[in-house]
């Protein structure tokens, strides 16, 4: 059984719990609507290993998307995100004509993970989207049959997918992308929520789930790069390299097999408090 545990919000983040939390998705762009009908919407919250927060990022970069929209509640937190000298709110909306990205890099609480995923969602229909492809990480349980193939590289990444839809054509359209369907699982955080929300709806909701590694404390690139890999294949109009992601992943690597090395031959120079090797975790 795979468990899709989403990194804890902290109180911080907005009101009171157990109060029904208002989110709002606002254009940027009052011209002319951004998304397109038929459009895919994507949605990213930090979860096992960053690797969606990681992909999220990437897609960002790679495919040069601008900031079309943001979430606004009186209840968030007074938080300003910088990036490249410029000022984000802490929920966002990227995207172009055909594909839209909402990410956060701050994890929600429970009962805020379920208005965000309901303005999500209603957004997403308001659009007339065609799909909404959740992200998740999550860290299989190493006992499971299914979490690991037989004969597969430790540095692979394995990816599954959750449909709120029993729809055999859309099924087999991801498993010929080489994902497999989550068999049994328990999928938290803003994923679960829309996963429950789109039952009986008519847009399709799917969640990606992506085994990812967080022994080492440092983001997942080649789970944010699998992930990516498999939206080239269900999305062929992406179109993004992911080796830069990749090459980045064994540079992580390498400086931290560098720091264990020091540190396991001079306890005395390389202690506790001793830096961890640098790493830009959107890359």
């Amino acid at each position: 059984m795979l468990w899709a545990q989403p990194l804890k919000g902290g109180r911080g983040w907005a009101g009171l719990e157990g109060q029904r939390m208002e989110y709002t998705w606002k254009e940027e762009n009052l011209t002319v609507p951004t998304l397109q009908a038929g459009a895919v919407v994507l949605s990213s919250f930090p979860s096992a290993g960053l690797a969606t927060t990681v992909a999220g990022h990437y897609m960002i970069r790679a495919l040069k998307l601008p900031r079309v929209g943001r979430f606004e509640s009186p209840d968030l937190a007074p938080v300003a995100i910088v990036q490249g000298g410029e000022v984000h709110p802490t929920i966002r909306v990227y995207g172009r004509a055909d594909l839209g990205l909402v990410l956060s890099e701050f994890p929600p609480t429970p009962t805020q993970a379920n208005s965000i995923a309901r303005t999500i969602l209603e957004g997403a229909q308001a659009r007339k989207a065609r799909m909404l492809l959740c992200l998740e990480g999550i860290v299989p349980n190493p006992e499971d049959g299914e979490s690991a193939a037989a004969g597969a590289s430790p540095e692979a990444s394995q990816v599954w997918a959750a449909f709120s839809h029993s729809d055999p054509s859309l099924r087999k359209m991801f498993e010929s992308a080489g994902v497999r369907t989550l068999q049994d699982g328990v999928i938290g955080g803003v994923s679960g929520a829309l996963l429950v929300q789109g039952i009986g709806r008519d847009l399709p909701v799917v969640t990606l789930l992506v085994s990812a590694r967080v022994a080492e404390g440092l983001p997942d690139h080649r789970a944010g790069a699998a992930l990516i890999e498999t939206l080239d294949r269900l999305l062929p109009e992406l179109r993004i390299d992911t080796q830069p992601l990749r090459q980045q992943a064994e540079q992580i690597e390498k400086a931290l097999r560098a720091a264990l090395k020091a540190h396991s031959s001079s306890p005395e120079e390389n202690g506790p408090g001793a830096p961890a090797p640098a790493t830009d975790m959107y890359r």
